[in-house]
């Protein structure tokens, strides 16, 4: 009875225990301020049609909403911090984590900031459809991008390698609780045979 109370810790135990490290929240966000003050706090702004949405890591077991996805943008206009006539920009996988719902073929006015080199934007941020954007106005005309970017070309920001941070830890994780509960039922098997 012991043997089988054991075991049955050791198969649960995983499933009890939390996998992560992290602590996990929810998205919060300020109220966002005037198209002025939002220009001074973002590192670029500027208005583009998405080209395509990039998931790296679509095929992983496990998915976090937290996950990047790497947003392309056909740069239209341009306030502040970019100058390629194309973007590749990085969002979190779904709004929970605050990362904004973009769409394939739609214009957007973008906000966002340099992130550990890579350029993101949020939910937490003035971004918003173009067609819905009030701040044009307050924005003025903006300027058309100067350098071009041909299509294949590597875009400022565009490294982005899948994100492999829990996997490892995880997968260690499943071979201790395997080998434990080998280990376990080998000694138990060892002590019935006496």
């Amino acid at each position: 009875m012991k043997i089988k109370l054991l075991i049955a810790f050791l198969l649960i135990f995983p499933f009890v225990v939390n996998l992560s490290t992290t602590s996990s929240f929810a998205c919060s966000c300020s109220q966002p301020g005037s198209a002025e003050e939002e220009m001074n706090r973002s590192d670029f702004v500027f208005s583009g049609k998405v080209l395509d949405i990039k998931d790296n890591n679509k095929s992983l077991f496990l998915q976090s909403s937290a996950d990047l996805l790497e947003i392309r943008f056909e740069v239209s206009n341009t306030w502040k911090g970019l100058s390629e006539t194309e973007a590749l920009i990085f969002t979190e996988r779904e709004s929970a984590s605050c990362g904004f719902n973009f769409t394939i073929d739609e214009e957007f006015l973008v906000y966002g900031n340099n992130e550990g080199g890579k350029k993101r934007a949020s939910l937490c941020s003035k971004t918003t459809l173009l067609s819905e954007a009030a701040d044009l106005n307050s924005l003025g005309e903006g300027q058309k991008p100067s350098v071009e970017v041909g299509k294949g070309e590597e875009i400022k920001g565009g490294n982005a390698l899948r994100d492999q941070s829990m996997t490892i830890p995880i997968s260690i994780f499943a071979i201790v609780v395997v080998l434990i509960i080998l280990v376990s039922y080998m000694l138990v098997k060892k002590s019935s045979s006496k």
